[in-house]
């Protein structure tokens, strides 16, 4: 029998190794055409039958991760009108409150008949006034998102205690204002932020200069050191009794400064502290002016201990950079009194609100306890040996996947810390936006990124990476991210004024020619070659 049929034709392999074998003329078959199609079909069978297996899996996992994107947007969409729906039924709840004290008020008066109609008719215009101060607020939220007359306190010390409604109201008012140089100048006077009891939170923020002006004179004072330093314990001896003996004024410390100050000796019985958080909460609303004597990591902690408004820092140097204390402690007495009298400048260091979303989470509303930031939050590998793996949205776009040892989100004002050293750019500290800087990025392309300040970030750890991430929030509250975890970041509401020695664009300049000695080499010499 032929090995092939009449008029018909056998195919093995493809490409170069596919031979035909067609049926001779006299009937005999070509040994050579015979020895390739041996070869062919050897050839054949020692391909791997899945070739190609690969590529299937990049599109089955860009299919996974499409599919995961727009579950995403939906569980979005379902967290948007949820919330939209709670705020309706707020409203109907507000309504149906009302018409239900007007009517009891209404079913009084017809039992009684003397009822004091001017009374009910005051009673309803303020109910009227008090709604359309609400309606008001809420429109100021949606619009801004952060309000400049959203002021924090405490409704139960300020409804049951007298003491503490006396300590409020002897708070010392100020106002911010934009800096100018004299009438003629370029920059006119224009106020920012105006507040009764010192409160500051700002609905917009600006790069100029700003100006601090008390209305009334401080009464408080609040003063934070850094631990374990022989020199700063008795410079805080100093100031405490100066600012008591000479200024009048109602001093706070830590407790363990308390305690220092006491074995020191007991005529520092009038210093006052606080025993649990729930008295540190409340600092805002008694405190006129913060003291830190230390170095950056100082004011880190004093901007930690408030999560609401911040009152004016005026940190002195005694650490070893110092890019945000300009004042020396030599001439404190000099520096305190002026910063007492006003006008001084200060700047406005915006802070992060981070927030961690775990995956078990139903919408984005269910987080953690979010955490305030100064410098920046940094997500990291930890003690992986593998890259880490995030997915990176800037509010509803997405930005990259970070694949290296990770990322850092950063404030300006924290632009001279980590994000420096990884290789992101200095900016001036009241320039509003966020700092978007990787870690040792596994690609040469990466290049930092600086974005607006009214964006949301938000990072993911996608379910396919290889190990969970870290994050940290000015180098501590360390939290792990597993897969499926978010991260949100956006600017928080409440600025950390600081109080300048010069203005803010000098202090910044100064701090880093001397801390970072930037730019720092020999002149050119000028008895070298010259143009001719």
């Amino acid at each position: 029998m032929s090995p092939c049929k009449h008029d018909s034709t056998a195919s093995f392999g493809h490409g170069e190794a596919s031979v035909s074998c067609v049926k001779p003329e006299n009937g005999f078959v070509d040994p050579l055409t015979l020895f390739h199609s041996e070869k062919a079909v050897e050839e054949l069978l020692q391909q791997t039958p899945v070739e190609g297996m690969d590529e299937h899996l990049i599109e089955f996992s860009e299919a996974l991760r499409t599919v995961a994107k727009a579950l995403r947007r939906a569980a979005e969409g379902k967290a948007s009108a949820q919330a939209e729906a709670a705020e309706w039924k707020r409203r109907y709840e507000l309504e149906k409150s009302r018409n239900i004290q007007m009517e009891r008020k209404a079913r009084i008066a017809e039992q009684n008949g003397n009822i004091d109609c001017g009374r009910v008719k005051n009673l309803d215009n303020q109910l009227m006034q008090q709604n359309e101060l609400d309606e008001n607020f809420e429109d100021c939220c949606m619009k801004h998102g952060i309000c400049s007359h959203e002021v924090l306190r405490d409704r139960e010390s300020d409804s049951n205690s007298n003491v503490d409604r006396s300590k409020m109201m002897r708070k010392a008012s100020f106002k911010l204002s934009w800096w100018c140089k004299g009438e003629n100048g370029d920059q006119h006077k224009h106020d920012v932020v105006s507040f009764e009891k010192g409160n500051i939170t700002t609905a917009e923020r600006s790069s100029k200069q700003i100006s601090l002006k008390w209305e009334s004179d401080p009464q408080t004072v609040l003063i934070l050191t850094k631990p374990n330093s022989v020199s700063v314990r008795i410079l805080c001896a100093q100031m405490v009794r100066w600012l008591k003996e000479k200024k009048k004024l109602n001093i706070y410390v830590e407790p363990r400064v308390r305690a220092e100050l006491l074995t020191e000796s007991s005529d520092f019985n009038y210093v006052q502290t606080w025993e649990d958080d729930r008295e540190i909460s409340l600092l805002h609303t008694k405190v006129d002016l913060v003291i830190t004597l230390g170095g950056d990591g100082t004011v880190l902690w004093s901007a930690s201990m408030f999560k609401g408004p911040v009152p004016p820092i005026v940190p002195f140097s005694l650490g070893s950079l110092g890019f945000m204390t300009p004042f020396h402690s030599e001439h404190f007495k000099e520096y305190l009194d002026s910063v007492l009298k006003g006008p001084v400048s200060i700047t406005l260091r915006h802070r992060l609100l981070c927030r961690v979303i775990r995956d078990a989470a139903k919408n984005e509303y269910e987080t953690e306890e979010p955490i305030l930031v100064l410098n920046e939050v940094t997500i990291d590998r930890g003690i992986s040996s593998y890259l880490t793996n995030l997915e990176c949205y800037c509010d509803n776009s997405f930005v990259t996947c970070v694949q290296g040892d990770g990322l850092i989100l950063s404030t300006t004002s924290g632009s001279t810390a980590y994000s420096l050293a990884a290789g992101g750019s200095m900016v001036h500290p009241q320039v509003p936006g966020i700092l978007f800087t990787p870690i040792c990025p596994h690609s040469l392309s990466f290049r930092p990124l600086i974005l607006p300040e009214h964006v949301t970030l938000r990072i993911v750890v996608p379910f396919n990476s290889r190990s969970p991430a870290w994050a940290s929030f000015d180098g501590k509250d360390r939290k792990q991210l597993a897969p499926g975890d978010a991260l949100l970041c956006s600017m928080a509401p409440w600025p950390v004024p600081t109080a300048c020695q010069v203005d803010s664009t000098n202090d910044f300049l100064s701090s880093i020619h001397d801390g970072l000695h930037w730019n720092l080499r020999k002149t050119q010499s000028f008895d070298g070659p010259r143009e001719l």
